[in-house]
Parts: structure tokens; C-alpha cells; sequence
């Protein structure tokens, strides 16, 4: 008999499900977006029955032979905490609303298992800390054995921040904000000034957006009194300050059928703000004797800020994990479950692979080469890199979807859209005539992680696009699909140990054309969550402008 631990992002928005073995290795994590193609899949349950049985069955567990262990991100139901529900920011209604999700998410967890025959009762459920499941998360995806693990996201049971130590890979929490006061919230209510919607996950927009933008001294120093920092902790200033901030901030606001461009002043300022408050945060964080940052919680999406940590604040090296929100709580849940059952202190190694999702279903596939109608289908077995490489450098746009999907919002190579990054006006194309999203909106560069400081400035691993850098001043012109307006890039590094097909591909590019960088953005239109299923690849295949999609080793061309 095989132990699995079955851990459930419980929030009542971005639902995942993660699965443990007995030995404490990640065996599959997965977003419910990506399965139900709905993004952010608000109110949607973490053990969606059909998405629990596929997850399952790609692990191998053996219903009339395997355990079972459920676990979920939350202790209690937020409703019944001590903590008053907030409209210093947001409208109080949106956060009884994400009340009510969450408590559903928390009242239905494990029920799945009834359905499926897995029990005759209602599972018992383990229930664990919040900020605790998202430092579990990060630290068992990083290599790292002590760093201090800073948890920043819109609000835990009582607070929005929390900080532990780990130390031999043993979590401890050292300390944690209470009461109202949340750079997350403070984040989305930038994003909803700015004209965007937080609630459909447009943060991204805004931190694309703040690059074309100066920051205004005067919003920026009202901005940075809205919250107030103490010893690391956060909490909203007094009700006055509170609602003078508010009024000045509204004077910038966009409305959403105004030009984009009104609101870029606004998110530059913002994010600005947003910086001053993590740096005061960041400084009571520091252990003298560990130079090492685990940075996670749904703020740690903010790979503006991320990559400009490393080097200040004492910190020599910063990790951030490829699922840094709550859909990542999956896995905390789960890993903090198999600590529990088994009585183990210390949190598991692991390879800090990402790939931890579903597959290309075998029998799609093998419908796929009898036949597509127009399309013309070439197996590219053993030549796919070259084969990808030799038609990018001819100017087209592919989709890639390989081997298992990425755990995580961004795309790291196995579901991905790719291109040649040298034509400038290759950004433009991709965002109207494939993605159909605003025409500033970013793309990332993917570079061999040998190569970075070949590149860029301040050169860190950045594996899973947690962290933008500041491209070298003499490569600019040389990649400008994927060099932002200030300069920066939001890059990903590949290796043949964690990605060998895509360092592969990087290779094959740079023997064709000079120049080792691929265009990489997620395989998806906007709006939508990144494709799940084969279908999914070839809808937008005969929708949009792709050019041809690699599935598997099989590449299908218009």
C-alpha cells in the first residue's frame, strides 16, 4: 500500500491540486484553470472531480490499494477569524465576497473523494496555517538549505505578512503582521485605478504599463503614507491619511475606454510606492548569519521588484518559486501533510522542477497523424529543435506544447509561444495578431543560463521569469522584441539539466543566426488561462496568427 498526500489550494480563487508520495516527492501539481480553461477559476473547487481523477490516474495511484491523506491552505473558514473585513482600498463587498468562496472551498474540501469511491464518509481534512503553506511551497522547490522566507500577499488568517527561517530545510516562523494593511491590496487597487481589473488577474498589466511612465514625486510621497511599516509588520495608516491618499490617487485614475498611456504615470508611481514599502519590510527581515531570501506569496509575482533584490539588503541570493500564489499553496499543503503523517522535521529536497502537470493525451495524438484536414502534420523526432529553430529564423510563430505543463502563471518552454527576437516589430505582430492583448505588453527573453551575464546586468538564475533585468546597453538593438521600455527583460534560463529540449532550441537558434535569445511568451490569448489539452493547442493553431504548433515531436503547420 502507497501513501499519497493530496494537498488543496483552498481560497476560493486560483484552486489547484498537488500530490505527494510516500517519500515526500512532488509527484503532480496542477492549477484548475489550466484543466477547466477558466481563468482564475473563481469559486470552482480544488478536487474538481474530473481534474482529481485525471491527476490520479497520471500518478498511478491504485484506489483499491493507495491511502490518501487531504490537506487545505487555510485552518479555519476566514469568515469565523477576528479580523474585520476592510474598504480602506477595495470594496468591502469584494472581500465578503472572497469570504464566501473561501469558506465554500474550505466547507467542500475532500468531498471529491466521495464520488470517486475513495470513501464512504467525509475525508478527514488537515488544515494548515496559510503563510505557513505558502513558505512550504517555496522552500521545497528551492535548492537552498538556511534563507530567510519572506511571505507577502494580499491577506493570511490575520495579516499580510509573515516571516520564517529555514534553517536545515526546518520551517520557523519568526514573526507575523496582524490586522488590516496588504501590499497585495494595495496592488490591486493600483491595478483597478489604473483601469484594469485585478480580479481577472491584470496586475501584469499595470507592471508592463510602469515602464512607460515617470514617476510624480508628489503622488509617490502621499502614496508612501497610506501604510505604515513597523519592525517589518504591516498595517494601513489612520482613516484621515488613509482617505487623503485615496482622493489624490483618484485624480490620476484612467477610466477603462481611456488611452492606456493616461494611466502609465500612475502605475510608475505605484510601483514605486510598492518597492518603498517591501524595501522597509525587507529590512527588519535579515538574519545576520543567512545571506540566502526565499521571497513568496502572491506579491513575489512582481518580477519588477524581484530583480532588484539581489545585492541590497544583505541578500547575496533570492528564490522566488514558480507558483508563488495561492495555487501554489497546493503544494505547501501537501508537503506540510507528509510532515505531519510522518512525524519528518525538515522539508523534503527536490529538483525544483516546475514540470509537474498534465500531458499530451496519447490517444489525441495518435488521431493526430491520421489525418488534420488542411493542416500538414511532420514528425520531427530528434530534429525538433532544428526544425523549430530553422522557421522561427524564417519569421514564423509557433506554439510549443511538450512533455508535462508547467506548474505556475508563466510560461517556461513546455507550453509556449516562440519566436525570432531580432525584428522589432515582432512584438507588435504577436500581440495583435496571436495574443490579442494591448500593443505594450512585454515579451520574455529565454537565454542559456551560462549566458546570462553575457546579456544582462546583475545577471541571477531566473528559471521560472521571477526576475526582470536590465539588459546590457549593447544588445538592445540586437533582440528588441523582448527589451522592454525601460530597458529590462523578464528573462527565463534554461540548462540541459532542468530543460533540455529548450536549451536544445536556444543552441540550434544561435548556430542559425548569431544570436543565443528566444522570444518566449505563454501559450495562450489573452484572457484565457494557458491550453491545457491537445484540442486546446489547435484551436488557437486555426484561430489566431501561430504559424504552425509543435506537439510533441509532431509539428502541425497551416
Amino acid at each position: 500500500m502507497a501513501t499519497f498526500y493530496l494537498g488543496l489550494s483552498t481560497s476560493g480563487h486560483d484552486p489547484a491540486l498537488a500530490l505527494v508520495d510516500g517519500a515526500g516527492k512532488l509527484v503532480f501539481a496542477e492549477a484548475s484553470e489550466r484543466f477547466l480553461q477558466d481563468k482564475r477559476a473563481w469559486g470552482i473547487a480544488p478536487d474538481h472531480v474530473p481534474h482529481l481523477e485525471r491527476a490520479l490516474a497520471a500518478v498511478g495511484f491504485d484506489a483499491g490499494r493507495d491511502r490518501l491523506r487531504v490537506a487545505s491552505s487555510w485552518p479555519l473558514v476566514k469568515g469565523d477569524l477576528p479580523v474585520q473585513v476592510s474598504n480602506a482600498m477595495l470594496p468591502a463587498s469584494d472581500g465578503l465576497w472572497l469570504r464566501s468562496l473561501q469558506a465554500q472551498a474550505q466547507a467542500n474540501a475532500g468531498a471529491s473523494l466521495l464520488r470517486l469511491g475513495l470513501a464512504s464518509e467525509m475525508p478527514e481534512v488537515l488544515r494548515f496555517d496559510h503563510h505557513l503553506c505558502h513558505a512550504a511551497a517555496a522552500c521545497y522547490q528551492s535548492p537552498l538549505q538556511d534563507a530567510d522566507c519572506l511571505v507577502v500577499d494580499g491577506e493570511g488568517e490575520v495579516g499580510a505578512v509573515s516571516l520564517f527561517d529555514l534553517r536545515g530545510r526546518v520551517l520557523k516562523r519568526r514573526w507575523r503582521s496582524w490586522g488590516p494593511g496588504s501590499l497585495g491590496t494595495f496592488y490591486a487597487w493600483l491595478t483597478m485605478l489604473c483601469g484594469f481589473d485585478w480580479r481577472l488577474g491584470e496586475e501584469w498589466k499595470v507592471m508592463g504599463l510602469a515602464a512607460y511612465g515617470r514617476v510624480l514625486p508628489d503622488l509617490q510621497a502621499a502614496l508612501q503614507t497610506m501604510l505604515v511599516v513597523d519592525r517589518g509588520r504591516l498595517r494601513f495608516a489612520d482613516a484621515a491619511t488613509v482617505a487623503s491618499v485615496r482622493a489624490a490617487a483618484e485624480r490620476h485614475a484612467r477610466p477603462p475606454e481611456a488611452p492606456l498611456m493616461q494611466a502609465a504615470d500612475l502605475a510608475a508611481t505605484g510601483q514605486a510606492a510598492y518597492g518603498h514599502y517591501l524595501d522597509l519590510i525587507l529590512q527588519s527581515c535579515r538574519a545576520e548569519d543567512v545571506p540566502a531570501l526565499v521571497l513568496t506569496g502572491g506579491c513575489a509575482l512582481n518580477s519588477s521588484y524581484n530583480g532588484t533584490v539581489a545585492g541590497r539588503m544583505g541578500y547575496d541570493q533570492v528564490f522566488v518559486p514558480s507558483a508563488p500564489a495561492d495555487d501554489g499553496n497546493a503544494v505547501g499543503a501537501a508537503v506540510l501533510a507528509f510532515l505531519r503523517d510522518t512525524g519528518a522535521d525538515a522539508i523534503p529536497d527536490s529538483d525544483g522542477s516546475p514540470y509537474l502537470g498534465s500531458s499530451a493525451a496519447p490517444r489525441t495524438l495518435a488521431k493526430l497523424q491520421q489525418g488534420l484536414g488542411g493542416l500538414k502534420a511532420t514528425d520531427v523526432t530528434g530534429q525538433a529543435a532544428e526544425a523549430v529553430a530553422a522557421r522561427l529564423e524564417d519569421g514564423q510563430i509557433l506554439g510549443v506544447m511538450r512533455g508535462r505543463a508547467e506548474f505556475g502563471p508563466r510560461a517556461l518552454g513546455n507550453r509556449s509561444i516562440l519566436a525570432d527576437p531580432r525584428p522589432a516589430e515582432m512584438k507588435d505582430r504577436i500581440n495583435r495578431l496571436v495574443k490579442g492583448r494591448e500593443p505594450y505588453r512585454p515579451f520574455a527573453p529565454v537565454v542559456l543560463a551560462d549566458a546570462v551575464g553575457d546579456w544582462f546586468d546583475r545577471p541571477q538564475p531566473s528559471p521560472y521569469m521571477s526576475f526582470t533585468l536590465p539588459w546590457q546597453s549593447r544588445h538592445r538593438d540586437r533582440v528588441p522584441a523582448v527589451v522592454h521600455e525601460d530597458g529590462t527583460g523578464r528573462l527565463q534560463t534554461v540548462d540541459r539539466a532542468t530543460a533540455p529540449w529548450m536549451t536544445d532550441l536556444v543552441q540550434a537558434f544561435d548556430r542559425k543566426t548569431g544570436t543565443g535569445v528566444v522570444l518566449n511568451t505563454s501559450f495562450n490569448i489573452m484572457g484565457k488561462p494557458i491550453v491545457h489539452s491537445v484540442e486546446d493547442a489547435l484551436a488557437m493553431l486555426v484561430t489566431s496568427g501561430l504559424d504552425a504548433v509543435l506537439i510533441e515531436d509532431l509539428l502541425i503547420e497551416k
